[in-house]
């Protein structure tokens, strides 16, 4: 037998550390396991203006490291730096295994949230770390006083490019239509910023260079005509994908992948919820990520009460 918890809570994004202040508050016996560091997702932006509470926003890393210590503070052991590879489902209890370890519990809350999709293209795995990036948070800096281009035409390609003209010389933003898919305020603030030029109607078809990333060769999506936009670095923003694959067959998913679950966030296995970008949901947001670990929290209170 593994070391045993009545909650384990799987991801240290927004959903699972509000999940895991919730238990801890309700006195359920819990552990949260995360396979990189606390704060999930949000550690990839630089700054988010819409959680309530600060007027003026704040630092994304900062906001996870708040939360991080408010689940410390009501006494939440967190384990970093552990990947759960698979989730078994044997009686009243779950087997989570993680490497050399095993762990069981009455109930599991998985909050792995998404992970970045790839384009696909020659010269985007090639130049991964040389010049490709999914961060610009992370691997901003490399580039300062550079040109870079920005794959994607959502909240976090535009945030993104934006966060980079403080950093970089130029950004090219390349969508694949004639307008952007981004929240109106973020778009206006695009459109004024001078270091931004928007390639319309264009899609990605290779990634150049020898060492490093040089250009990047675009296809007109109306006329099919190419061009080569000179570069120094990409930055990917076309979607994503949820991290889920561990759960094997505990869970039903939709056509994308994400995680189907009720309105008490509860899975087709009895004790297995899902909270945050990894369940199927309209609105992928910090807040609407906390207000799933709360609710899942909360959901699997009542079952370990009865399973007890």
């Amino acid at each position: 037998m593994g070391e045993f918890h009545e909650a384990i809570i799987i991801g240290a994004g927004p959903a699972g550390l509000t999940a895991g202040i919730y238990l801890m508050r309700a006195g359920v016996e819990s552990v949260l396991i995360e396979k990189g560091v606390m704060g999930g997702t949000p550690m990839n932006y630089e700054h988010v203006e819409n959680y309530p509470g600060f007027p003026g926003g704040i630092s994304s890393p900062e906001l996870m490291q708040k939360m991080a210590e408010q689940a410390k503070r009501f006494g939440l052991p967190i384990k970093e730096f552990m990947e759960v590879e698979e989730v078994n489902s044997e009686g009243d209890r779950f087997i989570i295994k993680a490497g050399a370890d095993s762990m069981e519990s009455l109930g599991v809350i998985v909050c792995t949230g998404t992970v970045s999709v790839k384009m696909g293209i020659p010269g985007e795995e090639e130049f991964v770390g040389r010049g490709v990036s999914y961060c610009a948070t992370c691997d901003g800096a490399f580039f300062r006083n550079l040109d870079v281009a920005v794959i994607g035409g959502g909240d976090a390609a535009i945030q993104e490019g934006l966060a980079l003209t403080n950093i970089v010389r130029k950004v090219y933003v390349i969508h694949r239509r004639d307008q952007l898919r981004a929240q109106k305020i973020i778009q206006d603030r695009a459109f004024k910023n001078e270091k931004m030029e928007f390639l319309w109607n264009k899609v990605p078809v290779e990634i150049e260079g020898k060492d490093q990333v040089e250009s990047i060769l675009i296809e007109d999506t109306k006329t099919h005509e190419h061009s080569r936009v000179k570069v120094d670095g990409v930055f990917v923003y076309v979607g994503a994908r949820p991290n889920t694959q561990f759960l094997g067959n505990l869970v039903e998913r939709d056509g994308a992948g994400f995680i189907v679950t009720d309105e008490n966030l509860a899975t087709k296995t009895a004790g297995l919820y899902v909270a945050g970008d990894a369940r199927k949901k309209p609105l992928r947001q910090i807040t609407t990520a906390v207000g799933d670990g709360a609710l899942a929290a909360v959901s699997l209170e009542h079952y370990i009460m009865e399973t007890r």
